[in-house]
């Protein structure tokens, strides 16, 4: 059942870039508030008359107006600007009930420095959010109760699977599935050179390789089998497959992808 607790809230958006749409389109396509009680702020004037445009939604440059009378507000801009943001408007964020962070790296203790009274809720979606299908984590600071981290997991959930965790593994999930999808299109742009490499047209080398992908996904999720046993099922003793795996391990593909995840989890730290 959808929550809409929040439908008739004023609900702020301070950063309107590609996640906060994908946040807006799912509030909006489910009812979960009305359009015209959603306000968004960019720096991009271009950016706030498209959103206008596309989703009947209200428009202000000006934080300190789109602030005002806020009941929830969507932290959503770049990591580096938190700071100055919570500094310069802290006394309009102050009087919002709920204010929901979505930026990697950002603690609800740096928030809290600024508003220790609000109800600060941590949230870290990725990209296939944009379509629906994103894998977004959600935890709470001191003042959020399990039902106020409900209530934003709820919401979220129009967008994708939400998953409620202890704050102190989100740097960690930052690195797992809010990156994860670039490593998933790396992985489809390196199929796609090897397919072209050997004489595989490129169209259909794309084609291919990118229902490849989707369908091993809907595998992961549908199947009730876990990655293991589904790689397993295709590795058939002395096969092709199995002769790939072999070179992934004699490479040490396990090494490269642990590695990479922990420098994605350490700059989350550093942010």
């Amino acid at each position: 059942m959808i929550n809409k607790k929040f439908y008739d809230k004023k609900v702020v958006f301070i950063g309107s870039g590609n996640m906060a749409e994908a946040i807006i389109s799912g509030f909006i396509k489910n009812d979960i508030v009305k359009s015209s009680n959603i306000v968004c702020n960019d720096i991009s004037e271009e950016r706030l008359n498209i959103l206008a445009h596309k989703y009947a939604v209200s428009i202000q440059q000006d934080k300190s107006q789109a602030l005002e009378n806020a009941e929830i507000v969507f932290l959503s801009t770049k990591p580096q600007q938190f700071n100055n943001i919570l500094k310069e408007h802290a006394s309009e964020l102050k009087k919002a009930k709920i204010i929901v962070s979505v930026a990697a790296g950002i603690t609800t203790a740096f928030i809290e420095k600024f508003l220790p009274d609000n109800i600060i809720v941590r949230a870290m979606p990725n990209t296939p959010a944009l379509v629906g299908k994103g894998a977004i984590a959600v935890c709470g600071g001191k003042n959020a109760d399990k039902e106020n981290i409900q209530d934003i997991a709820d919401i979220f959930s129009v967008i994708g699977r939400v998953e409620c965790v202890e704050e102190k593994i989100m740097n960690a999930i930052t690195a797992v599935s809010g990156s994860g999808p670039a490593y998933v299109f790396y992985l489809s742009e390196m199929m796609r050179n090897a397919a072209e490499q050997f004489d595989i047209p490129a169209d259909v080398a794309k084609h291919l390789v990118y229902q490849t992908i989707y369908g091993a996904g809907k595998m992961l999720i549908e199947s009730g089998l876990d990655d293991t046993v589904l790689r397993k099922h295709v590795t058939s003793p002395g096969g092709t497959t199995e002769k790939a795996i072999e070179d992934f391990e004699k490479n040490n593909f396990k090494q490269i992808v642990l590695s990479a995840v922990e420098k994605a989890k350490t700059r989350a730290e550093e942010l």
